[in-house]
């Protein structure tokens, strides 16, 4: 009877390793407390709960402040953000709701409520309707579920009552307007005088001279109060206003429109845009066409955006500092929501705006 076979030694790294060479997992660091910071600085816990949560008005010394702070700063410790929300019932988070975060001019609005509402503690959100009455609405409905505490926003399609009806619920709600308007209830609005605006920038082409002028808009959100503009000016002159009809404020839109002009009997010196989008696609048109600007047709735009001034030839346009009025509008929030506005009437605010002389005119 032949001996089985013996199987040849396990290799170290293939052996089962003793219990003793196990190491023991290490549990994970555990997040320091306000409790831990009580007793490291000898304080009480209610003071430090004072000192950390910036309750005004504060009855903690300079002195103790300073040591409860430099104390948390050296244990790492970090506020728990969701458990201070369920205390106070708030989010700490402002909303931004744009027609089309792709436009360059939201950027900067939001960038510039996104500084005030950082300065005072509170994160930013952003939702995008795609300027669709269908989103603008589930937006609403996303305010009413309390996703967040305040909200800039601006709509093209949703009336006053629908917007008033999400304010009941308790969100602080600022409105960007497109035109001269009455506040309602506990809603703040601020906005330009579009009409004001583009009625202007059509007296500047008719001062240098322009007879046949043409604008080329996108009748929905701001663009009905800039073609009253435009067209109160060319009435004004005893001139014939035209419309050049686009589907949307993009640059796309532009470009399409303005083909579909160019094809057929164009004859107009000069184009004011609605917005800088527009232009920027009326100008490609235009070049594909063999137009020269501003020798043939002289051409102007709404909003300045950044790229405006880079263009060839630079355009002329209407500027509106959007980060100021960014930054303006979470400042009324934050007013309402912790400062002395909480019950205030709403109020309308009107903001400035500039002609932006450039080569393209």
């Amino acid at each position: 009877m032949k001996n089985p076979k013996t199987s040849p030694p396990a290799s170290a790294a293939a052996r089962p390793r003793a219990a003793d060479d196990v190491q023991p997992a290490r549990a994970p660091a555990r997040r320091p407390t306000q409790r831990d910071i009580a007793i490291a600085t000898g304080l009480s816990q209610t003071a430090v709960s004072l000192v950390l949560n910036r309750v005004e008005p504060c009855t903690v010394s300079e002195e103790a402040k300073q040591r409860i702070l430099q104390t948390a700063q050296r244990l790492g410790y970090v506020p728990n953000r969701m458990a201070r929300n369920l205390q106070s019932a708030r989010t700490r988070t402002l909303a931004c709701i744009v027609p089309d975060i792709t436009n360059p001019i939201y950027p900067a609005l939001i960038r510039g409520f996104q500084s005030a509402a950082d300065a005072g503690g509170y994160d930013t959100m952003i939702f995008d309707t795609d300027g669709t009455a269908e989103r603008e609405h589930r937006a609403l409905q996303w305010l009413a579920q309390g996703h967040v505490d305040g909200v800039m926003a601006i709509f093209f399609h949703v009336d006053d009552a629908a917007v008033r009806e999400a304010a009941r619920g308790g969100i602080a709600i600022v409105q960007v307007a497109s035109q001269v308007c009455k506040p309602s209830e506990g809603i703040d609005k601020v906005y330009i005088d579009n009409a004001a605006a583009a009625k202007a920038m059509t007296q500047l082409l008719i001062d240098k001279g322009h007879e046949r002028i043409a604008m080329l808009s996108c009748p929905m959100g701001p663009g009905k109060e800039r073609q009253r503009g435009f067209q109160a000016a060319m009435k004004k002159a005893g001139l014939s206003p035209c419309i050049i009809a686009a589907d949307d404020f993009t640059q796309a839109a532009g470009t399409r429109a303005m083909a579909a002009e160019l094809a057929g009997d164009f004859h107009h010196s000069a184009v004011f845009a609605a917005n800088d989008l527009l232009a920027v696609g009326a100008m490609a048109a235009l070049r594909t066409a063999g137009r020269r600007i501003p020798e043939d047709v002289a051409l102007a735009g709404f909003d300045d955006i950044p790229a405006a001034q880079f263009l060839h030839p630079t355009l002329t346009t209407v500027r509106r500092s959007e980060q100021t009025m960014g930054r303006f509008a979470a400042e009324l929030l934050l007013a309402r929501l912790d400062g002395p506005d909480a019950n205030r009437p709403g109020r309308g605010f009107e903001l400035p705006f500039q002609i932006v002389l450039r080569d393209s005119t």
